[in-house]
């Protein structure tokens, strides 16, 4: 994931993106220069699976994730005790749905500890084990002894598994995210909305781009998917959102933005002009917009929102307004959405 440098030469860089777009937009315009095509990306992303959240802190498109706190004593003060307690297999059945069937003995012994150590996920003194077999108020601990099978399954170990929990199940919403001159796609009254902070030069964020078109067919009645411009990885990237916003105008921001993705690598003034005019822009009105104060507003409000949000990589995604911190992989992604879903 791209990460927002702390350098202050990057600072430096960062705050001048605004003065650097309305001196140079690209060559022929208003008297501008080519001097932006001088500000190409490097490459080498690492196209490793990724994480939603803050990721490894060097360099770009890093692979692990945690743009929530560390656990600390609010974690801590998560694990429950519940003397005398039994495995579950030795106790009650755990409710359908949570399968350790392909748990060997190393990894079911794993899940037992997590699942007696960690507390119920609505909050309560039990502990999960307790909740998501007594408990039948508390939703959540179902869907978070589901996440530790899963987690176990998959190899992490224990104290990955509870920073896992503490960043999923213990983190608070965000209350608000403005999506009001966001495009959207699919249902536009889904139960569930998935918000997108992205970067057009931005690896992970191109391929999370091909996961969401087969996720958004499965969910086609019940999510929708708003996408926000978070353009931090290069001029490029800046000028590119500021196309596609101009292209949202015309009611062809999706059109535009899948095009962009087509030609991450190749993200010229040129290339952008033969988007607008390969799908058929009134190009004389998207042109002028792209430069228009409109245009670069909306995208300075998206990134200002971002900042707000303390997204420090791309993509920043939050789903009914939780940060997402799994893999970006359909499996992890459906076992979020099914829970807001209640399935």
């Amino acid at each position: 994931m791209h990460e927002t440098r702390k350098s202050s030469h990057r600072i430096a860089a960062m705050t001048s993106l605004e003065a650097w777009q309305d001196e140079v937009w690209w060559s022929g315009r208003g008297g501008g220069t080519t001097k932006n095509m001088k500000h190409r990306k490097s490459h080498g992303l690492a196209r490793s699976v990724l994480l939603i959240g803050a990721l490894a802190a060097t360099g770009a498109c890093a692979k692990k994730a945690s743009q929530t706190p560390p656990r600390s004593a609010t974690s801590a003060s998560a694990r429950a005790t519940d003397p005398g307690r039994k495995p579950a297999a030795e106790g009650e059945a755990l409710p359908a749905g949570i399968e350790l069937g392909k748990l060997d003995a190393f990894k079911r012994q794993l899940f037992d500890q997590v699942v007696g150590r960690e507390s119920s996920a609505c909050g309560k003194g039990h502990s999960l084990l307790y909740s998501v077999e007594h408990d039948s108020s508390c939703r959540a601990s179902f869907y978070a002894v589901r996440y530790v099978a899963r987690l176990a399954g998959s190899g992490f170990s224990e104290s990955e598994i509870g920073e896992k929990l503490s960043q999923r199940f213990r983190a608070p919403r965000v209350p608000h995210i403005d999506v009001s001159q966001a495009p959207s796609k699919n249902s536009p009254s889904g139960r569930v909305a998935i918000v997108e902070f992205a970067d057009y030069e931005c690896g992970h964020c191109k391929e999370a781009q091909t996961l969401m078109q087969p996720l958004l067919a499965k969910y086609a009645n019940d999510v929708t998917l708003y996408f926000k411009h978070f353009p931090i990885s290069s001029y490029n990237a800046l000028n590119a959102a500021h196309a596609a916003a101009a292209a949202q105008n015309q009611g062809k921001f999706w059109q535009f933005s899948d095009k962009i993705w087509e030609n991450s690598d190749y993200l010229t003034p040129a290339v952008l002009e033969s988007i607008a005019k390969e799908i058929g822009l009134d190009f004389s009105r998207w042109y002028h917009d792209v430069g228009s104060k409109e245009v670069q507003a909306h995208v300075q409000r998206d990134k200002d929102e971002a900042r707000s949000l303390e997204i420090h990589r791309t993509p920043g995604i939050f789903i009914n307004g939780r940060r997402y911190t799994d893999e970006i992989d359909l499996p992890s992604l459906k076992d979020w959405l099914d829970e807001e879903l209640g399935r």
